[in-house]
């Protein structure tokens, strides 16, 4: 658990690119499991620093945050 994101998960897709999924309620897959376009991973939440139940979704290239709009057309 992150202090400011809550349950987290982050998912490796390779070639630098991270995807992270912030404030879950509950978390569906642990560390080093696989998973494929479509799984459920986690469920919606409120924790961390959270003033209501919402997902912050965020995309990192190389270690960089980026506009998730950006890269949502990539086959990830």
């Amino acid at each position: 658990e992150l202090f400011f994101g809550g349950n987290t998960i982050i998912l490796d897709h390779g070639q630098g690119i991270h995807t992270v999924y912030m404030h879950l309620s509950q978390l569906r897959v642990g560390c080093a499991d696989s998973v494929s376009k479509g799984d459920v991973i986690g469920l919606l939440g409120s924790t961390g620093r959270s003033s209501g139940p919402h997902l912050h979704f965020g995309v990192k290239i190389s270690d960089i945050s980026v506009n998730p709009l950006s890269v949502l057309n990539l086959d990830l």
